[in-house]
């Protein structure tokens, strides 16, 4: 749902606690409004219920945030499914992992939190968990052959990107995109990043590697006078 629609009618579980429910629309509404546009009545609107309701279960918006804010992932289980298979496929298995947390009901409120808020309120981050930033350090290291810091930033860069196109900013073509196309193009980007070469520490600053210059056709010399 885009920020500026109106409330989307969604529904809770059978089993899940009107409390619950309550702290999941609250992270829909922060992933896509950020802290700012969130309030007790756009929340209640969403959930289709009055705000007192929502007043008697957190008493105030803060309180509620709080909740909404107290995301839960398990990372050990995040980075086993990234690991499970071969090396040569841990890319691919990454990007699946995140657009399935995107996509499932049971997960994708707490995830696209996760993804949001470190970048519109960063005071309000969470660093074991933001952009699932550990999930992708602990992979590296398992799997990449050198520079682990790096290349954990750069799949974190690639993967936010990802989410923030398909799922926040909701760009059209991205949006419309089948899964197992950006799984296989998107985990192309990934693997190179993760088991890829990387520059080496003395490569230019301007791009360029270090020997091209020396490798570069010399200019020619004066011509003569006719």
């Amino acid at each position: 749902m885009h920020p500026d629609e109106t409330a989307q009618h969604e529904t809770p579980s059978p089993v899940q606690s009107t409390r619950q429910w309550l702290i999941e629309v609250a992270q829909r509404e922060i992933s896509e409004r950020g802290l700012a546009g969130v309030s007790l009545r756009s929340i209640a609107a969403r959930a289709e219920v009055d705000p007192s309701l929502v007043r008697h279960y957190f008493g105030s918006k803060q309180t509620l945030l709080e909740h909404a804010l107290n995301i839960s992932l398990d990372l050990d289980d995040l980075v086993a499914e990234a690991l499970r298979g071969t090396p040569a496929k841990v890319g691919r298995r990454t990007v699946k992992l995140v657009l399935g947390l995107c996509d499932d009901p049971r997960t994708a409120a707490r995830t696209l939190v996760n993804f949001s808020v470190p970048l519109g309120d960063p005071e309000y981050a969470r660093p074991d968990t933001a952009c699932l930033r550990p999930v992708f350090q602990r992979i590296a290291e398992r799997v990449a052959p050198d520079r682990h810091d790096l290349r954990a930033a750069l799949v974190t860069a690639q993967v936010t990107a990802l989410v923030m196109g398909r799922y926040l900013v909701h760009d059209p073509v991205l949006a419309a995109a089948a899964p197992q196309d950006l799984v296989r193009v998107v985990g192309r980007a990934v693997q190179e990043q993760l088991t890829g070469p990387l520059p080496d520490d003395g490569s230019a600053g301007d791009g360029t590697a270090a020997g091209e210059e020396a490798a570069a056709p010399k200019a020619a010399g004066p011509v003569a006078a006719h």
